[in-house]
């Protein structure tokens, strides 16, 4: 079923960094939920990479991922764990 989701999404305009090996981008939130998130990125991403994500405000947390889907330029992301005392600082 293509609109099923575990997890109710809100939609948002948040800017975010995604931490690649050894390098840091920036990106914009498109929807969030407690299993992932859809992030406007414009560096080229597979599904099945790992990366993190933090967000630019808000959560002082840093999110481990694993990209599930790739419709340039928006890629999807999928939770896998959450570091509350590893967080970027801004």
């Amino acid at each position: 079923m293509a609109g099923y989701r575990h997890h109710k999404r809100l939609d948002c305009e948040d800017h975010c960094f995604l931490h690649l090996e050894d390098s840091l981008y920036t990106g914009i939130i498109k929807n969030i939920s407690l299993g992932g998130a859809l992030v406007h990125f414009f560096h080229p991403l597979a599904v099945g990479d790992n990366c993190k994500l933090s967000m630019s405000k808000g959560l002082l947390c840093e999110f481990t991922c694993k990209v599930v889907r790739v419709e340039a330029p928006n890629v999807a992301l999928k939770f896998i764990d959450i570091d509350i005392t590893n967080a970027f600082e801004h």
